[in-house]
Formats: structure tokens, sequence, C-alpha cells
């Protein structure tokens, strides 16, 4: 019986990846109960913090790239011959776009919460 290297690829990737974070997770906490057994206080893991201005930058990013694909579509289904370059181009303007626009709304916010 012969198994296509298509199927067996992603699963030993998969496999490997899983393996791989089981090992280390088991390493990480080998490691905590060695330091309260030694008496030390093991360092608290930090909390993941979430940036608005972040959150705000990557919103409106792909809200421009989804807006360049969408015209670039519509450019594409009107015209009878389609251009190479129109679909990079499009991503590439709507998304910068997109970025300009984040930053003059975080610009507003700043400017919004430095006066309260």
């Amino acid at each position: 019986m012969n198994t296509p290297v298509a199927l067996v690829v992603p699963v030993t990737a998969i496999v490997s990846v899983v393996s791989l974070l089981a090992i280390l997770r088991k390493f990480e906490n080998e490691e905590r109960m060695a330091m309260i057994e030694k008496g030390l206080t093991p360092p608290q893991k930090e909390s993941m913090k979430v940036n608005p201005a972040s959150a705000l930058r990557w919103g409106c990013l792909f809200m421009g790239v989804g807006l360049g694909i969408f015209i670039a579509n519509l450019i594409e289904s009107v015209r009878d011959d389609s251009s190479e370059a129109l679909y990079p181009a499009l991503i590439m303007f709507f998304g910068g776009l997109g970025l300009l626009i984040s930053y003059y709304i975080q610009l507003k916010l700043d400017e919004r919460n430095k006066q309260v």
C-alpha cells in the first residue's frame, strides 16, 4: 500500500510540531517544580496586554487589503483584458491607505485623551 507524499508530509509536520510543544511544556513544568522544591518562587508569566493602537492598525490594514482585492475583482470583471499587476497594486495601495487612516484615527484619539 503506497501512501502519497502529499498526505505524509503535512501529517508528519503536524505531529512534529505538537510533539515539540508537548516536550517544551514538560520541561518548563519540570523546571518550575524544581524551583518550588528548592524553596524558590518561580517567575510569574506576564499577562498579555492588548494594544488598542495595534488592533486598530491591523484592522484598518486588513480592511484596506480586502477592499483592494474587491475593487481589483470588480475592475477585472468589467474589463476583458486582465493585468497581472492589478491585484498586487491595488492590495498595496488600499493596504497603505488603511494604515494611513489608522494613523490619523490614532492621532485624533491621542489628542482627545491628552485633553481629558
